[in-house]
C-alpha cells in the first residue's frame, strides 16, 4: 500500500469534518445521539468496528427492490447481486470475496439467514425472508472479534433489525424498474416489478406483523457461450454470426450466444407474532415462506446456412472447426419454509437470558436443465434444446439446517458477562435424475446422489470489563466441537466417506480507550476456525458443461485477525480509521477453471497461508456546511497475498481472488423539505482477480473482474398525506462492469407507497 496516499487521506478525514460542521449544539437524530456536544461513542459499546444504516437512510438514499441492495453503501461491503432479485447475492467484505458465502454471517432479529450449507455462489443468504420495508436498522460488525459468533464471522456479522408495531398500521406499494442491456448480440429492454403489502398491530401485550412481497424480473444474460479462437482457416463455414473479442488472458475468443437469461417470480410471505409478559420477557414466533418460479432462457447469435439457430455442437466458423459450448436453458421451482421461536428477557438488570430456535427447510427445490449430448448439427433440431428436450433434474428437497442458541447475560459491577451454548445441524440431500423433458418435472433414470451432515456444538464466554470510565477490556473464548458424518456420493458406484470431528478453541480480546469525549481508540484480536461446509466435503454436481468436485479431506481454515481503530467525534458526526490484518491458514478457496472450449471445473482446496491487510476509512456527517445536507463517505484499501501453497507453489505471491484493491463510496442527501429529499451516490471498485493464479490479465471483459464506477441517484416526494413517490437511477453513466458475469447496466426505478 502507498503511505503517501493513505496518510493525507487519514488527515483529511480527521481534520476536515470539524471545518465542515454546520452546528455545535446538541443533536438527536435517528441512530445518532449527541452527548456533551459529541455523538455517542461506538468504541466502548462494541469489541470491534460496527457500522449502521437505518430505515430513514435506506428510504432516502437507496434504490432498493431487495434487502440485499440496502447494504450497498456500507463500508467495505459489496453484495454479488448481478441483477435485481438475483438469487446468488453473496456478501463480500474487506477480507472475503464475492463467492465466499460461508465466510460471513447474516441475521434477522437474531435468526441466522446465512446459508452455511456451502461456500460458493450457490449458497447465498436467504434474502427472501426479509422485505426492504420492514427493516428498521442494519448493523455490520467487522471480523471475528466476538465469541458470541462462529468462525464464519471472519468476514463480518450483519444483523437486520426489524420492528414490531405499537399501534395499527398498514403499508402498501408498487415498484417498477427498467434496464436496457446491450452487449455482444443482445440488445433488450428488461422490465420488472414488485408489489408489497404489510399490516401490523399491537393489542394489549400481543403484537403482530404480517407481510407479502412479490418480485418479478427478467435479468440481463449472466453468461455466454464462449470458445477460444483458432484463428482463420480455409474450411467452408457452416454458420454465420458470432462475435470476436478478447478473453481474460487476452486471448482471442468467439461469443456464440447468451445464456442464463433468468425470468423469475419470487413471492415471500411472513408472519411475526410477539407476546410481552409482565416480567418484561418476550416470546416471538416467526414463519417465513419463499416461493420461486424461474425460467432461464438462452439466445443464440449464430445460424446455419438455412437460417436455423445453433445452440451447441460442432460448427465451422472463420474456416476453423469448433465445438460450441452448449447453451442450456433451465427452469427451477422451489418452496422454502423458515420458522423460529425466540424467548428472551431484556430489562437491562443484573440477569437476562435468551433462547432462539430456528429451522430452515427446502420443502421443495427442483432445478431442471437441458442436457443434450448430440454434437452434429447436420440436423439442427437435434441440438436445439427447445425441440429436443433431453435434460436432467436436480432435487434438493429435504436439505436444510437447524440452529439453537441460548445465552445468559450477567451485569455485576463494571462487568457485562455473556455465557452461551450453540448448536447447528446442516444436512444435504441431493439427487440427480435424467429427464426426457427438462420443461417438465417427470424424473427418469437415476444419475447421481450426494448426501451428508455436519454438526457443531459450541460454548462461549465473553466479559466486558469497564476498568475505568476511560478504559474497557473485553475478553472472550469459544470452544467448538465439529462433526461431519454420513457423507455419501453415488454415480455408478457408491462412495461412503469416513466420519470426521474436530475440537477447537478461539480466544478473543479487545481493549478500548477514550481519553477525551472527542476521541476513542480500540485494539482487537480474534482467532477463529471456519469449518468445511457439508457441500464442500460431500457434494458432486454436473450441470451440462459445468462440473463441481467435492473434497472430503478438507481441513478447517484457521484465522488470526487483528484491528486497530481510531475514532474522532464531532457535534454533527464522526470519522474513523481502522487498520486491519487477517492471516488465514489452510484457507478454503474455491477455484473455477475454464477450458479453451468453455467447459468449467470447480473445486475447493486448502491454501497453506494467505494474508490480507489494509485500512478502512469512514465518515458520516450531518448538516455539512449548510443545513439539511448529510454526507457519508468511506474508503477501503486492501492488499492480499498468498504466502504459502505447497500444493501449487506457482501461486505464491499471487493476490487472493475477488478482493478489490480499492473500494470507495460516497452518499450525499439533501432534505429540501420534510416532504422532499434528493440523494446522489457513487461506488468505485478497483482491480481484483478471478483466477487463483492471477492469469486474468484482461479484467475489462466477460469472465473477468473489471473496475467499476456506478453513480446512483434517488428522489423522494411525499405528495399527499400518507402517499410517497420515489424515482431513482442506478449506474447513471451506464458503466459496463463485470465480476465474472456482466453486472446490470443503467437501471431506472419508480415507486409509489401508501402508509397508514
Amino acid at each position: 500500500m502507498n503511505l503517501k496516499k493513505i496518510i493525507p487521506t487519514i488527515l483529511y478525514l480527521f481534520v476536515m469534518p470539524s471545518a465542515l460542521s454546520g452546528e455545535t449544539s446538541d443533536l438527536v437524530t435517528g441512530t445518532i445521539t449527541v452527548k456533551d456536544s459529541f455523538v455517542d461513542s461506538r468504541i466502548m459499546k462494541f469489541p470491534a468496528t460496527v457500522e449502521t444504516y437505518d430505515k430513514k437512510q435506506i428510504e432516502e438514499s437507496v434504490n432498493a427492490a431487495t434487502p440485499a441492495q440496502t447494504l450497498k453503501y456500507l463500508p467495505s461491503i459489496q453484495v454479488r447481486e448481478r441483477s435485481i432479485g438475483d438469487r446468488n447475492g453473496i456478501i463480500s467484505s474487506r477480507t472475503i470475496g464475492s463467492i465466499s458465502s460461508a465466510q460471513s454471517m447474516l441475521y434477522a432479529d437474531g435468526v441466522l439467514l446465512s446459508n452455511l450449507l456451502g461456500n460458493s455462489f450457490s449458497y447465498p443468504p436467504r434474502w427472501g425472508m426479509v422485505n426492504p420495508e420492514e427493516i428498521q436498522r442494519i448493523s455490520m460488525m467487522y471480523g471475528p472479534f466476538s465469541s458470541l459468533y462462529a468462525g464464519n464471522s471472519m468476514g463480518g456479522v450483519i444483523n437486520i433489525e426489524t420492528r414490531m408495531p405499537e399501534r395499527l398500521e398498514a403499508h402498501a406499494g408498487a415498484q417498477s424498474f427498467i434496464q436496457n442491456f446491450k452487449l455482444y448480440g443482445t440488445d433488450q429492454t428488461k422490465i420488472g416489478n414488485r408489489e408489497f403489502f404489510s399490516i401490523g398491530n399491537k393489542v394489549n401485550d400481543f403484537s403482530f406483523w404480517a407481510s407479502m412481497n412479490r418480485l418479478e424480473n427478467t435479468a440481463q444474460p449472466l453468461d455466454f457461450s464462449v470458445t477460444d479462437s483458432k484463428g482463420v482457416g480455409t474450411t467452408e463455414d457452416t454458420i454465420t454470426g458470432g462475435y470476436r473479442d478478447k478473453g481474460i488472458r487476452n486471448q482471442d475468443r468467439i461469443i456464440f450466444g447468451a445464456t442464463a437469461i433468468d425470468t423469475s417470480i419470487q413471492t415471500n410471505g411472513k408472519f411475526k407474532g410477539q407476546y410481552e409478559f409482565s416480567n418484561q420477557s418476550k416470546l416471538t414466533y416467526t414463519i417465513g415462506l419463499w416461493d420461486l418460479d424461474s425460467r432461464q432462457n438462452v439466445q443464440s447469435y449464430v445460424k446455419d446456412t438455412l437460417g436455423n439457430s445453433i445452440y451447441g455442437g460442432d460448427v465451422t466458423f472463420g474456416g476453423k472447426n469448433y465445438s460450441v459450448t452448449r447453451m442450456n436453458p433451465a427452469q427451477a421451482e422451489a418452496f422454502h419454509v423458515m420458522q423460529s421461536i425466540d424467548f428472551k428477557s431484556n430489562d437491562k438488570g443484573f440477569f437476562n437470558w435468551q433462547m432462539t430456535l430456528s429451522d430452515y427447510d427446502y420443502r421443495r427445490d427442483l432445478s431442471n436443465r437441458s442436457n443434450l449430448v448430440e454434437t452434429s448439427n447436420a440436423n439442427p433440431f437435434l441440438t436445439n434444446p427447445y425441440i429436443s428436450k433431453t435434460g436432467q433434474i436436480t432435487d434438493l428437497s429435504g436439505t436444510g439446517w437447524t440452529v439453537f442458541d441460548s445465552r445468559v447475560t450477567l451485569r455485576p459491577k463494571d462487568h457485562t458477562i455473556d455465557l452461551g451454548y450453540h448448536l447447528d445441524y446442516y444436512h444435504l440431500r441431493q439427487t440427480v435424475n435424467a429427464s426426457s423433458d427438462w420443461m417438465g418435472s417427470q424424473k427418469g433414470a437415476f444419475s447421481s446422489l450426494s448426501s451428508g451432515n455436519t454438526k457443531t456444538h459450541a460454548v462461549y464466554v465473553q466479559d466486558k470489563w469497564q476498568i475505568t470510565p476511560l478504559w474497557a477490556l473485553t475478553l472472550g473464548g469459544r470452544q467448538e466441537h465439529y462433526e461431519a458424518y454420513d457423507g455419501v456420493n453415488q454415480t455408478t458406484n457408491l462412495a461412503r466417506y469416513e466420519d470426521r470431528s474436530r475440537n477447537t478453541f478461539s480466544p478473543k480480546a479487545s481493549l478500548s480507550f477514550e481519553p477525551i469525549p472527542a476521541w476513542g481508540f480500540r485494539a482487537a484480536f480474534g482467532k477463529a476456525y471456519r469449518f468445511p461446509t457439508v457441500t464442500e466435503l460431500f457434494q458432486q454436481l454436473t450441470n451440462g458443461s459445468n462440473i463441481v468436485t467435492n473434497n472430503p479431506n478438507l481441513k478447517p481454515e484457521e484465522i488470526y485477525s487483528a484491528e486497530i481503530t481510531a475514532e474522532r467525534r464531532f457535534a454533527n458526526g464522526l470519522a474513523r480509521a481502522s487498520l486491519f490484518r487477517e492471516d488465514r491458514y489452510d484457507a478454503l478457496i474455491s477455484q473455477t477453471n475454464i477450458s479453451s472450449v468453455g467447459t468449467s471445473s470447480t473445486y475447493i482446496q486448502n491454501v497453506d497461508h494467505v494474508r490480507i491487510h489494509g485500512i478502512e476509512l469512514a465518515t458520516e456527517l450531518k448538516n455539512v456546511m449548510i443545513p439539511k445536507l448529510d454526507l457519508m463517505a468511506n474508503a477501503t484499501l486492501t492488499d492480499s497475498e498468498i504466502l504459502k501453497n505447497d500444493a501449487a507453489p506457482s501461486y505464491i505471491n499471487k493476490k487472493v481472488p475477488r478482493i478489490p484493491r480499492q473500494l470507495y463510496k460516497a452518499v450525499a442527501t439533501y432534505r429540501v423539505s420534510e416532504d422532499f429529499t434528493m440523494s446522489l451516490a457513487a461506488r468505485y471498485s478497483g482491480r481484483q482477480f478471478i483466477q487463483l493464479d492471477n492469469s486474468d490479465i484482461n479484467p475489462e471483459t466477460y469472465a473477468g473482474a473489471s473496475r467499476l464506477l456506478f453513480v446512483d441517484a434517488k428522489i423522494n416526494y411525499k405528495f399527499k398525506d400518507r402517499w410517497t413517490a420515489s424515482l431513482g437511477v442506478d449506474n447513471i453513466f451506464n458503466d459496463q462492469a463485470y465480476v465474472s458475469h456482466p453486472l446490470s447496466q443503467r437501471t431506472g426505478y419508480a415507486q409509489i407507497k401508501f402508509d397508514y
